[in-house]
């Protein structure tokens, strides 16, 4: 990692002071603010546009490597005097048990309870003993370990399921002390980054200690998935503040536990009987942990850099730009205005789609069927490929295999670069695509102001009030609930939404109340996904709702912008076709200026305004019956899918080719009952269309006539 960096908060206002970590190999490092006032330009051109602003910052500081803490654990204190003699049971769900390394499930004093090779093995100050036959993945397993008199037993029953293999047991000598003041689950101790030594993969549920051994039938009783015991020295329960790090003690001595770096909770035990998906309605059945050994929660560096933010600096999209002497390094944040200010235009930035494809290794997977141009990948996305400090994205499953739920902005984020190339359009996508409008709204002269969908999730109808008309980027498919709320009451009184993107306002996010710099997605399996949900885990350990999309919820991206998602794919990008709602509907007027029936057939993303994920008008999911379709794409090719959510079987040619009626994008304007307007065109690449030819063509005459519209001003 030779020059990586990350704010500890990335939404921020004048006045606030602002904290970076910076890693570098080198002896120092330069840091000064910039301002974007632009976008990446032309497919390769990969401009970086920025106003330099080094009377607010310009500072060098000493550089230093940062160590990166990886893995998830759980730390149980424990109380005094607890008996030399002594008895830990708990379930376990191994994911990975045949990996090359061994994974520590607990330690207690001088013992480690690992898995290795399959098998489990309880080890000592010294000597050992195991168990066989060997563990299989995903299921649940009773295990009882006996401590006393420098010897040990060792008893593993599966828990769930049929199976032949019987009873594992192991009995044998084995000294050491389990005097500890804690309970190390997933850890076997830690190194100098914080991270856990050999943690574990999978679950592990109910850990209880015991001061006489467990009887047969009680032994039983445990591979059944029954408590074995009522009277417990030591217990925890993970519920029912589900959404925090905390782990109840419930025998009252000693102090709670603690969750740490990304370690899972609302997740399904070993008694889950499929009658529900809610830790609420069933906490019994969700006293499991899960555990990961490349989670990244925290990266855990160190603030080098503090500054405060001038209170006369102007909303905008901002980064600190980082000079070590062999390459510079641009760290956004984004800068909202102060409460009491007001502007015609708010730039709503999609942070939590940035933050959910952060770093994401969908360049692993096969794309090649949706894809025109060969695979090319930058080097720093091979970075993110090959380092496990990078953190995952929430499209990613982990190296066991299982769904990457959770994703952080304390981490070094190489995907939110200002110049970033990706792979799937062989130009640009998310931030640096939305820099796009940051140089049209400049171009525009409109005053504008920027905030985040974190910042909205936070203060509602309260931020929105304060402008004329919301912008959303070019693909803000995750949306949080209140954020949801507060845009849709905006509409329906006299807001104005300009929403040039696709597949918007799509999945169910939340958001850790006691870190909210961590978002949460739980996707379900009926929906157009990268991975599949878990049974019985559909339901958000943060806020306890429900996950999946928002059509599933009943609130269709459709009711919202009049258009929802329906297909994807990266082959050449389509234009748009004039329809007679442009000539002679009341959106008509957003056409002066406007020769010729098509238009956008040129674009900086794949070639037009058409492409990448894309949305179409549906009035059985919800679009406005009342609304008008002004234009819809020219012919898609059959790298464009239908979406799975809009199929009920499995079937061949549901492409942009044989799907014509479905496989498409509109654009579409409706006025609300209570005054709002909504403008929507659904792409991601229609951005890049805009900005095409330096913003001299007609989409960006058509996008800047609404805009003018919208807010109020009569046109240049």
């Amino acid at each position: 990692m030779p020059l990586h960096a990350y704010f500890e908060e990335w939404t921020l206002r004048p006045g606030d002071t602002a904290r970076l970590a910076v890693s570098s190999e080198q002896a120092s490092v330069r840091a000064t603010l910039v301002r974007f006032v632009g976008g990446p330009g032309a497919r390769n051109d990969r401009k970086v546009q920025t106003q330099a602003l080094p009377q607010h910052l310009d500072h060098t500081f000493a550089g230093r490597v940062q160590q990166t803490a990886i893995g998830s654990y759980a730390r149980l204190p424990l109380p005094s005097g607890l008996p030399a003699d002594i008895v830990l049971h708990c379930w376990i769900w191994p994911t990975a048990p045949n990996a090359q390394q061994p994974q520590t499930l607990w330690t207690l004093g001088d013992f480690r309870l690992e898995l290795s090779g399959g098998r489990l093995r309880l080890a000592g100050a010294t000597g050992s003993i195991e168990t066989g036959p060997a563990l299989n993945a995903k299921r649940w397993y009773s295990v009882a370990v006996h401590i006393g008199n420098g010897r040990a037993s060792l008893d593993v029953r599966q828990s769930k399921g049929f199976h032949v293999e019987g009873t594992g047991r192991a009995e044998g000598a084995l000294s050491g002390s389990t005097a500890a003041t804690e309970l190390l689950l997933s850890a076997a101790g830690f190194d100098t980054a914080g991270s856990p030594l050999s943690p574990f993969n999978g679950k592990i549920d109910l850990p209880r200690l015991y001061s006489a051994p467990l009887t047969e039938a009680e032994l039983i009783m445990a591979a059944k998935g029954e408590t074995p015991r009522g009277d417990a020295l030591v217990a925890w329960s993970v519920g029912p503040d589900w959404g925090t790090v905390r782990i109840a003690n419930v025998t009252g001595n000693a102090t709670d536990g603690r969750a740490f770096n990304g370690a899972e909770k609302a997740v399904t035990g070993r008694n889950w009987s499929g009658d529900t998906e809610s830790c609420i309605d069933r906490p019994n059945q969700y006293q499991a942990l899960q555990f990961h050994d490349d989670d990244v929660e925290d990266a855990g560096w160190n603030y080098d850099l503090h500054f405060v933010l001038p209170a006369g600096l102007a909303s905008g999209i901002y980064a600190v730009q980082l000079e070590d002497g062999t390459e510079t390094v641009h760290v956004p944040f984004f800068l909202a205005a102060l409460k009491a200010d007001k502007a015609p235009i708010l730039f709503l930035v999609p942070t939590n789609t940035y933050l959910a494809y952060g770093n994401d290794r969908l360049a692993t997977m096969d794309f090649t069927f949706a894809m025109e141009h060969q695979l090319d990948i930058d080097p720093e996305v091979s970075e993110v490929l090959r380092d496990p400090r990078f953190g995952r994205s929430a499209y990613d499953t982990h190296a066991d295999r299982t769904p990457a739920r959770y994703a952080s902005r304390r981490r070094s984020l190489v995907t939110i670069r200002p110049a970033a190339r990706s792979w799937l359009t062989d130009s640009y996508r998310h931030f640096a695509t939305d820099l796009y409008y940051i140089e049209w709204l400049e171009k525009a002269g409109i005053p504008y102001h920027v905030a985040t969908d974190e910042l909205l999730e936070t203060e509602g109808r309260a931020l929105l009030d304060k402008y004329q008309v919301v912008i959303t980027g070019s693909h803000p498919e995750y949306w949080e609930d209140g954020a949801l709320q507060a845009l849709e009451s905006y509409l329906g009184e006299s807001g104005k939404l300009i929403y040039l993107g696709g597949n918007g306002f799509y999945w169910v996010t939340t958001r850790f109340p006691d870190r909210p710099w961590v978002i949460e997605i739980r996707r379900d399996n009926g929906s157009t996904r990268s991975w599949d949900a878990p049974f019985g885990e559909r339901r958000h350990a943060s806020t306890a709702e429900l996950g999946g999309i928002w059509r599933l919820r009943g609130r269709a991206p459709n009711m919202v912008a009049g258009i929802g998602f329906a297909a994807e794919g990266w082959g050449r990008a389509a234009a748009y076709k004039r329809l007679p709602a442009s000539y002679e509907g009341e959106g008509a007027r957003f056409f002066k200026g406007i020769e010729g029936e098509i238009f956008g057939d040129q674009g900086h993303i794949l070639g037009g305004a058409v492409a990448d994920e894309i949305d179409r008008y549906d009035a059985n999911l919800g679009s406005p019956n009342h609304a008008e379709i002004l234009a819809t794409s020219t012919a898609l090719g059959r790298e464009y899918q239908l979406v799975i959510e809009d199929t009920t079987l499995t079937a061949p040619n549901q492409d942009g080719i044989d799907r014509p009626d479905v496989v498409r994008s509109d654009i579409v304007y409706f006025r609300t009952a209570g005054g709002g307007e909504v403008f929507s065109a659904g792409s991601i690449a229609y951005i890049g269309s805009v900005a095409w030819n330096d913003f001299d063509n007609p989409v960006y005459r058509l996008t800047t006539n609404v805009l003018r519209d919208f807010a109020g001003q009569t046109a240049a």
